[in-house]
């Protein structure tokens, strides 16, 4: 199917399963919330809902299993609605209906948020998933796989078994899906994303990348009926507070895949709106929408809890002392305060129940230091800051304002103080979004608290700030539309002219960043899907080549081999002898290991990133530099170590470029005579040598290299090396804006042979 279709398709389908759950949740929501802003919170509350039912489920079943239940609540949840739209029609009729400046809002907050991602993949030719600087969508794609098929209940006994019996498993994504239920992390989206999976027949590396679009876009939704919340109108502001979830910030969450992040700070304006609507009405209703956003918050991200209950108890004081001052004393609101309080843990406890249990057991870790916290090389100072939560900078170029020069002064200063002095504006007229300051303050002292706490560590402090885009997307948008609202034509004007200066800066940070992205990042190539296509219904084992020896090993190597097990369970063959580029950081940690049972020696085909090298296998199909190839010799070679290659979309040769300075090395497999050789072939264009070695032989004419290096070791595994020094030659860096790295291209491995008996150059 077209690229295109795929998007739209799988996007479509986790988005009518996230707005039928949230159908149910959405017919109880006050008459305040208007049928626009209704339309717009189901999928994120259906989210909510979906999430903390497949967890509770995941729990005992895998979701091969019971994907069905995901598709009852769903159809309970609809007909819950039809029945309760039918009891309460008088009641909405003001707010009912949807008009076409209605649809006309969602549409644009839809395009905005998701078609420049769409086009990004498209231009890439693939469905994703995709990594740019960090490559946790490694883990979060085994997740979504593993628990297709396993239990986290079944998952733990796994890793119990691997402790207890220090063994090793054959199957990576088993491996890291048992690791992560073991440690009682709980599993993001992983749960709905599988189910949802199972029922279109499709795995992680088919649907990762367009169902974070789809959640992006429920955030999104829900900043714009924060928005008209706020303003009980239907400005014209509330799709711009949604449109800036396609922002920088939000764009680099999602293309280094932080997706706990996404999926947290949508959640966070919904948390607002029922937190209001549960302070004006605390009734039971109120309560549970606001517990099922709670609950989902517990399950997906819930580092932010302390942070938003803090926030709750600073407002829910200032809003009691109020009280206090109307009534002159606080006789009568403590009672049923803690009621309210203790019905709104209940429905907490209920809808995370097992949630809740694994996040008492991760705190516990967390608080004896055994959860070891990120370092990265980067830090957020306070002068950059206001550019990166207003989106007028890209995360990955913000320079010191001192150093910059007049643009990033421009950006980084000037133009979010405009942005701020709208959102003073907006405050002033509407008082309850102080809310949102205030959350935005607890924030900043979680942050500074965090950064202290844990030995100066950035990631923890700039996680903490991550809130405040959303704020001030809303706030922004209420400023505006205070403006717009204003009866004096100079206002109005005003406020067209900031909307548009908001609207421009932002897209054109957005389409810089989305250029940086496009050129820079890895995208796992469709060419793999396509000759993976033409596999033969028996395969013994498949082994994957040349996916380690690449400058995009660490995201590319663990999201084909997901892919390849998707078409192969347990079935799929890898070396674990290099880990140039962090190419096993998402398999097995980072550990160099000698073969064991993830290394199948009797493999049958291969799938090489390495087309270009001529081999004794017989070619079934070819993408560019991958190919699928099938093995027609007792005997094989596969090099794991001292190649490197570009991204595959710079090298449709399928070109290995030997790396001087690293010993080349290979594992030749299967039966065989005693005498065994390996004769290579190198073609380059700097002269090179070759280190002398026992049972090595070489001969040299002009840049032609003809190698034969004696196989060491006895069946069914031996393995040979040789190493090849030489001067580093630049690779051709593409003529594009924000090009990737490419290694040295001196000389090129063009042969490898398996020889019996004798070897001649």
């Amino acid at each position: 199917m077209h690229i295109w279709t795929n998007l739209l398709l799988r996007e479509g389908a986790l988005l009518a399963v996230l707005a039928a759950l949230g159908a149910g949740p959405v017919a109880f929501l006050s008459e305040r919330i208007d049928a626009a802003s209704r339309l717009a919170l189901a999928p994120i509350l259906g989210f909510a809902l979906g999430t903390c039912f497949a967890l509770t489920v995941l729990q005992f079943a895998p979701a091969d299993n019971t994907y069905g239940l995901l598709v009852l609540l769903a159809l309970s949840s609809l007909a819950l609605a039809a029945w309760r739209m039918s009891r309460m029609r008088g009641s909405w009729r003001a707010g009912g209906r949807l008009s076409l400046r209605d649809i006309a809002q969602l549409l644009l907050v839809v395009v905005a948020v998701t078609g420049p991602l769409n086009y990004v993949l498209h231009a890439r030719h693939t469905v994703g998933p995709v990594a740019y600087y960090f490559t946790d969508v490694d883990g979060y794609v085994s997740e979504q796989d593993g628990a297709q098929t396993t239990s986290i209940h079944d998952a733990r006994d796994v890793w119990a078994g691997v402790q207890r019996n220090s063994t090793r498993l054959a199957d990576f994504t088993q491996y890291y899906w048992a690791f992560v239920a073991s440690f009682n992390a709980n599993p993001n989206m992983a749960g709905v994303a599988a189910d949802v999976d199972s029922l279109l027949g499709l795995g992680a590396t088919d649907t990762n990348s367009p169902f974070l679009i789809v959640l992006l876009l429920a955030g999104a939704l829900g900043a714009f009926a924060a928005v008209r919340y706020a303003t009980r109108s239907d400005t014209w502001m509330a799709p711009l507070a949604g449109a800036l979830f396609g922002g920088p910030m939000f764009l680099e969450l999602w293309f280094d895949s932080f997706e706990a992040a996404i999926m947290a700070l949508g959640l966070i304006m919904p948390f607002a709106i029922l937190g209001s609507e549960s302070l004006r009405s605390p009734n039971k209703v109120n309560l549970a929408l606001l517990a099922l956003i709670t609950a989902c918050l517990l399950t997906v991200y819930p580092v932010y809890v302390p942070i938003l209950a803090l926030t709750s108890a600073i407002v829910l004081a200032w809003y009691v002392y109020k009280l206090r001052l109307d009534r002159g004393s606080f006789q009568g609101l403590w009672r049923p305060g803690a009621v309210r309080i203790t019905t709104l843990v209940v429905f907490i406890l209920l809808f995370t129940n097992i949630g809740f249990i694994h996040d008492v057991e991760y705190y516990q870790k967390i608080a004896e230091n055994a959860v070891p916290l990120p370092r990265v090389g980067f830090h957020l100072p306070l002068e950059v800051l206001p550019g990166w939560v207003t989106q007028t900078r890209e995360f990955w170029y913000m320079p010191n304002l001192a150093t910059g020069g007049l643009k990033q002064f421009l950006l980084g200063a000037l133009l979010p103080f405009i942005f701020l002095g709208f959102a003073v504006l907006g405050l002033r007229r509407h008082r309850p979004a102080l809310t949102l300051v205030a959350l935005a303050g607890v924030c900043g002292l979680v942050a500074v608290y965090a950064y202290s706490s844990r030995d100066s560590c950035t990631y923890c402090a700039e996680r903490d700030l991550l809130p405040l885009a959303p704020i001030a997307a809303v706030l922004i948008a209420l400023g505006l539309a205070t403006l717009l609202a204003m009866p004096r034509r100079w206002a109005r004007v005003l406020g067209v002219i900031g909307a548009v200066l908001v609207a421009l800066s932002v897209a054109q940070r957005t389409r810089v960043e989305l250029t940086r992205f496009a050129n820079n990042s890895y995208f796992l190539d469709s060419a793999n899907r396509s000759v993976l296509a033409h596999l033969p219904g028996a395969v013994t084992a498949i082994e994957l080549e040349g996916y380690g020896q690449t400058l995009s090993a660490q995201a590319e190597q663990p999201l084909v081999y997901h892919l390849a097990d998707e078409h192969l369970r347990g079935r799929v063959s890898i070396v674990l002898g290099s880990d140039l580029n962090n190419a096993l950081q998402y398999l097995n940690f980072g550990v160099v290991q000698p073969p064991g049972p993830e290394f199948h020696p009797n493999y049958d085909y291969v799938l090489t990133r390495f087309a270009g090298i001529e081999t004794d296998r017989t070619m079934v199909a070819r993408s560019g530099g991958i190919a699928l190839e099938q093995r027609t010799r007792p005997l094989d070679v596969t090099p794991y170590s001292g190649l490197e290659s570009p991204l595959a979309r710079l090298n449709a040769a399928g070109t290995a470029w030997v790396q001087p300075g690293q010993p080349l090395q290979f594992y030749i497999v299967g039966s065989g005579v005693p005498r065994v050789w390996l004769k290579l072939s190198f073609h380059g264009s700097v002269p090179v040598t070759v280190m002398p070695q026992a049972g090595l032989l070489a001969r040299q004419r002009g840049g032609a290299l003809v190698v034969c290096v004696k196989v060491n070791g006895t069946s069914p595994i031996r393995s040979a090396s040789v190493q090849i020094d030489g001067p580093l030659v630049a690779g051709s860096t593409p003529a594009e804006e924000f090009p990737p790295p490419v290694p040295p291209e001196g000389v090129a491995l063009t042969a490898m042979h398996v020889v019996l008996g004798h070897c001649s150059v």
